[in-house]
């Protein structure tokens, strides 16, 4: 290495070093650390000081903003609407975590809003109107993980508030929803597990309480519950009804989950549920599809502009459980188009196999232990689980929790609380799309990340002044039937 000259090197101070880069010479702070298993200490560099001259240290220049000093513009129709629609859980929070309501709240909204990763909310935030209202909530990364560090110490409060929105008056359905992946080895929940996509990597179990109204119509996420990704089986069901304190509980039994919870299991834990079987069982009768035309089905509805037949078995008076079978004349035709499709060309085994299966063409068969609901509820509630999938894949997708890097059990329980807030807000929105026939124009996490985040507030010395919306954003607000106001809010 080139020595220094002379009249830089007389402007060393202790703890720098000088170096050449190019034709210039630089300072800067310097400090020395041993590392564990090395013979010798390593240098650490602290900071850059300023160049070197021959008349001395020039220091670095930095570029000032005034304390005081506003950005001009920030976001405020996606947060807006998100908080018109969600007024109630602020109240909620307020009383359940008073220190804490506001920056939970802020969080939740901006996580709703964009899904980012927990360290660019600081930024986020300071960009939107929410800024304004919750000015002490300071979403700064550092901030965040110290308060959500000791939020997530006592689930008490947690859970108190998510029975606010647990009604005795809704069905309530439980899914066996999200297997998390988690590689820390400072999360205890973090244990090998088997999910639907094969992995067997560590991971955390997710539950969660659908609250669905009478009508069938809207659902909302309302509470949720961690277990270790090895659990697999209706225990986790039955102790998480038990924290939630609710009666009328279903478990939806997806098709995959049959072989690790059968349905005498759920019966012996006092789960009411509703179990797709399999068109090969022999669990349920053929009876009517071996009568002339339909005549052996008890009646029909529509749904979703199909018609369904269905015939309820016959059980006798001490039976734990019952039997419906369904035929889907839409998905009948369907199938056996498919089946046409080489005929004549079939060897004598596909045709066998074609003969033996079109019986069944369209059927599909449950087994429940409601023996009061009528056939059309039960086919009801199944058919939410298409709803459900859509709720996993908002979790996973749109809010970007199909893995966490949480580090300890206090802030995963936070992020897990946070996540479920944004989840309950943006399925706010959601009801309110699907509710006006929306939802094929309007994707939640995309209407307000893309168009309405893009109504803005000025401020413009003496207050925030609300910017002239675009068409688009005033036809996605009234998709949810809401109208801006004529001032910030």
């Amino acid at each position: 290495m080139e020595p220094l000259p002379e009249e830089i090197r007389r402007h060393r101070l202790p703890g720098t070093e000088i170096k050449k880069i190019g034709s210039r010479y630089y300072i800067q702070r310097i400090t020395s650390k041993r590392l564990p298993g090395s013979k010798w200490p390593r240098k650490v560099v602290l900071g850059y000081i300023g160049t070197v001259t021959p008349e001395g240290i020039v220091p670095r220049k930095t570029r000032r903003i005034p304390a005081d000093a506003v950005p001009r513009t920030k976001e405020f129709g996606a947060t807006w609407a998100v908080r018109a629609l969600s007024g109630d859980i602020l109240e909620a929070l307020r009383r359940h975590f008073p220190d804490d309501a506001e920056w939970l709240y802020a969080l939740a909204v901006l996580r709703c809003v964009n899904p980012s990763a927990m360290r660019y909310a600081g930024l986020n935030f300071e960009t939107s109107f929410l800024s304004v209202l919750f000015p002490n909530a300071k979403l700064a990364s550092q901030q965040i993980s110290r308060r959500m560090k000791l939020l997530g110490r006592s689930r008490a409060p947690m859970v108190a508030f998510m029975r606010e929105f647990v009604k005795e008056d809704q069905w309530l359905q439980i899914v066996d929803g999200s297997a998390l992946l988690c590689h820390s080895k400072n999360i205890a929940d973090a244990q090998l597990g088997y999910n639907a996509h094969g992995s067997r990597k560590p991971q955390i179990n997710l539950l969660y309480a659908l609250s669905i109204t009478a009508d069938g119509k809207e659902f909302s996420p309302v509470f949720f519950k961690r277990y270790p990704g090895s659990i697999r089986d209706v225990s986790a069901f039955s102790t998480f009804r038990k924290e939630m304190k609710a009666r009328n509980a279903l478990v939806i039994v997806d098709k995959g989950f049959q072989k690790a919870a059968t349905a005498e299991d759920l019966e012996r834990e006092g789960l009411g549920y509703i179990m797709p079987l399999r068109r090969t069982s022999l669990e349920w009768s053929r009876m009517p599809l071996e009568q002339p035309g339909l005549s052996g089905f008890s009646g029909r509805f529509l749904y979703a502009g199909r018609i369904i037949w269905w015939w309820a078995q016959p059980f006798g008076k001490d039976a734990t459980h019952r039997y419906v079978l369904y035929l889907d004349e839409t998905l009948r035709h369907a199938e056996l188009a498919r089946d046409a499709r080489n005929v004549g060309g079939e060897s004598g085994a596909e045709l066998a196999a074609i003969q033996k299966k079109q019986l069944l063409c369209g059927t599909f068969a449950i087994r429940t232990n409601q023996m009061e609901l009528s056939a059309q509820t039960l086919y009801g509630l199944y058919k939410m689980r298409e709803d459900v999938e859509q709720l996993v894949d908002a979790y996973k997708v749109d809010l970007g929790c199909a893995t966490t890097g949480m580090h300890s059990d206090e802030t995963l329980e936070s992020c897990l609380f946070v996540n479920h807030l944004a989840l309950a807000m943006a399925y706010r929105v959601y009801n309110e799309l699907k509710k006006r026939g929306m939802l094929k124009k309007y994707a939640v996490t995309q209407t307000l990340e893309q168009i309405l985040s893009k109504i803005a507030v000025t401020n413009v010395g003496d207050g925030w002044l609300l910017e002239p919306a675009p068409k688009a954003c005033r036809e996605a607000l009234s998709a949810m039937g809401l109208t801006l106001p004529a001032a910030p809010e």
